[in-house]
Formats: structure tokens, sequence, C-alpha cells
């Protein structure tokens, strides 16, 4: 690989040092370590760098900060270059008179909602990892978060992709209307594709004014099965919450062990609810949320001020972290997704699978669109233990699929889903999905090995 310092002007390497930090993501995915790493900082750099690739008979990984929860960024094969967008972080447009923003890969998700705070407007795509994870690793794994209830997910946002394709040719689909009717939508295939038909180099995205104010609540129910009722009885009732967030009783657990945050104690369920809009408006729904939420026997606390409620996300967006932290266990995360109507049997029937198979679940998620994020704890170097948590996995997404239900609800399918994507999709599903692939990526060079 010496003639890779031909690239004239790119930064890549070769250290050993560099590859086995860009072998692995956030996931429990064993990868391989690529041939090379390469940081290109314009579109014309990925082009260069994807044809130099291609010409060269390696495989291409595309990748943002790592952040994925299912192996989407590591590479499986050795004869690989690995393309990070990291240093593509150019917010290059924002555009107060037409709600869009237009934004290199790499921007970090949290920086662009800081940036659009001076204009008075959101972004409400906001995953948990916000303050570290890329606005195009969002869009190649159509990224959601607590806003998803009201606000939708990063495919109801993007409205044009600029794409370098796996043979260097670069192409724009979609458009900056909000309306759009010409052909074939292509702009779509690439929203969750996972880097798989190949490498969004720049970004347009649909942004909203802020609301004039938030009401958050924190409601804890001393009954699991209480919460699951509660929350389809909110949204019946015509409230669209800003946020329904779920934590279970391992998880306050967890969160006051390593956070002392000051959570409700003796809780089997605590929810997380935000409201937003007028002012009225919403402390009209705020105490109707608390008199539903007293008929299911939750208690309610209303966070009184900014600090407050930063503190409460604080906890929230810590779980991860915390999990991490046992060193005794490895976790097996999911993001099973289900029909709000089912949440509550889901929920009860996730604590059975785990009392059954004696192994530890820590369930938190975005109880409003029907989100659990579940996470298989297992004991770290038992490879029998380790077995056995793949197994009520695999239970579990066939729990979820019954339910009517989807095997992943934002992480994506990646390496670790890979083999039960079988359970959700028919094999003809499957045949049509791999022929979509074959025509923007005839050779099989980019990001193979994942999703199917």
């Amino acid at each position: 690989m010496k003639d890779i310092e031909l690239i004239q002007g790119i930064d890549i390497s070769t250290e050993k040092e560099d590859l086995i930090c860009y072998s692995y993501d956030a996931s429990y995915a064993k990868g391989n370590i690529p041939e090379a790493v390469a940081w290109p900082k314009n579109t014309q750099e990925i082009a260069r760098t994807v044809r130099w690739a291609s010409n060269r008979g390696l495989k291409i990984i595309p990748r943002g900060a790592g952040t994925g929860m299912a192996g989407g960024a590591v590479p499986v094969n050795s004869n690989s270059v690995l393309i990070s967008l990291e240093r593509m972080k150019q917010i290059l447009e924002i555009n107060p008179k037409n709600f869009t923003a237009t934004v290199e890969p790499g921007v970090i998700n949290g920086d662009f909602q800081n940036e659009l705070l001076i204009y008075e407007l959101f972004y409400p795509p906001d995953p948990a990892s916000l303050d570290y994870c890329t606005i195009g690793g969002n869009v190649a794994t159509n990224a959601g978060g607590p806003r998803a209830i009201k606000y939708g997910v990063t495919r109801n946002y993007v409205m044009e992709v600029e794409v370098v394709l796996p043979n260097g040719d670069i192409v724009s689909f979609g458009g900056k209307t909000f309306k759009r009717v010409v052909g074939y939508e292509l702009k779509e295939l690439f929203i969750g594709s996972e880097g798989t038909l190949g490498i969004i180099s720049k970004i347009t995205v649909r942004v909203l004014p802020q609301p004039e104010e938030i009401v958050t609540l924190l409601i804890s129910f001393k009954e699991l099965d209480s919460a699951g009722q509660f929350i389809p009885k909110i949204i019946g009732t015509g409230i669209i919450p800003r946020t329904l967030e779920f934590l279970d009783s391992a998880c306050l657990k967890l969160i006051e062990d390593n956070e002392k945050i000051g959570l409700p104690e003796n809780t089997e369920a605590l929810l997380l609810v935000e409201v937003d809009g007028e002012l009225t408006s919403i402390k009209r729904q705020a105490e109707k949320i608390v008199d539903i939420a007293r008929k299911f026997k939750g208690e309610t606390k209303v966070a009184v001020d900014y600090y407050s409620r930063e503190n409460l996300w604080r906890a929230r967006r810590s779980i991860s972290a915390c999990i991490m932290k046992m060193k005794d266990k490895e976790k097996i995360n999911i993001d099973i997704s289900v029909p709000v109507e089912n949440l509550s049997m889901a929920l009860v029937k996730l604590r059975e699978l785990s009392i059954a198979s004696d192994i530890q679940v820590i369930c938190f998620g975005h109880a409003g669109d029907g989100n659990i994020h579940v996470n298989i704890l297992v004991n770290r170097d038992d490879e029998e233990n380790r077995k056995k948590g793949f197994e009520l996995a695999k239970k579990i997404f066939e729990l979820t699929v019954s339910l009517g239900g989807a095997i992943s609800g934002e992480h994506g399918i990646g390496i670790t889903k890979k083999p039960y994507i079988d359970i959700q999709l028919s094999k003809k599903n499957i045949e049509l999905m791999k022929a979509v692939k074959r025509v923007f990526d005839p050779k099989e060079i980019m990001n193979p090995g994942k999703i199917f």
C-alpha cells in the first residue's frame, strides 16, 4: 500500500495506531482493521479517494463520528479504505427566510442545534448522542430522538443530498422546495442506507422556528403496566407531546448510582414528558397530562426552570455511559419499535423474558413512538452467557415482529442485526433491496457486509 501517498493533497494514513482507532464503533460489533484511513476535506476529495479505492479493488467504508450502535461503520473486509468525514464540518448556509440549512456531513448535531439558536430556529432530530454524532451519520441511519413523537425523524427533514457514487460520480437528489414530485425521489433511498449505496457529501435540511415555551414533567409509576397504558391515553386525548421518554426501574437505579440526580425511588417506570408551543396552550396541556397520570396512579413533578429541565435530560442522556461503566458486563444493545397500542404488552413481555433467561435487561427509550432501547447485559468474557444473551435478543426480535413492530427503530441494521433481518423481511423484500444496491454499486464495494 505504498502508493497511498500518490493521492495528492488528501490526508491518508496506514499507521497501525490510526487503523485500530477506526476498526470499531460504539456497538459490540467485531470488525477488521482497514488497510488505510482517509480524511477528505471536501466533495472532490471524497470522489478522488473513491475512484482511487475502486481502481485498486478496495472496499469503501464511510464513517461519521463512530457513535453508531449497529456496527454500520465497522470494516468487515481488511482490504478496505475507511473514509472518515469528520473534517467536513462546515455549516454552509442557514436560510431563515426559506427555513432551510445546508451542512457538510461531519457537522456535529449539537453544534448545529446551537448555531440555529442564533436565528431562533431549531432542527428537531436530536439523538441522545447529539453532542458527538454527525448529521451525515444521522441521515445514513435515519436517526430519531426524543422529539420524534411530535416532529418526526431525520427522513422528515432531509430535502436534498449530494452524493458521491461508488464510481466517483457526484450527483444531487431532492431539492430546496417543500413540495416536489419529479419522478422517483431517489433521495429517499440514501436516508437509512447505512453507507451501502454511496457517500453523502452535502445535506440540505428543513428547520423550524423555536417554540415559545417548553414545560417538562416527570411522572413516576409504581407499576410498569400503568405507565404503558398511560402513554397511548395521552395521545388519544389529542395532546402530542414534544417528548415522551421512558426509563425502567433498573435504569433509574443505574443513573442514581452514577449521577446522584435525585430521581424518584421505589418506581417501576419513570416518564419524562415535554410539551411545547404557545404558553397558555401548553399550560392547559400540562394540566390535562397531570390529571390523566393521576388516574393511572402516576405522581408528577414539574421542572420549574431551564436548569432543572437540563438536569433531567442529562440523566436521560447519561444512561449508555452509565452502562459502559459496568466493567464486568457487556451490553447487547437493540432498539426495537412497536405500535404504541402494544407498548404496555411489550414492556411486560420484555421483563418476563429477562426473568426467564436470568439475564438482566435495562429498558429505556422513546415511549411516545414505541421505540424501546433494550440493553441485554451479559457477563464479560463468559462465552456461554454471551450466547444466552444473543438467544434472548432473537426472542425479543421475534416478540417485536409478532406485535407488529420493527427490529430497529433508529440504529439501523449494520452488522449486529444482520443475522435477524429475515425475521422481519421476506425473501422477496431482501432480493429487491439487493437489486437496488446493485444498480448503484455494481462492484459491491460500498460498505459491504452490512444489512444483508
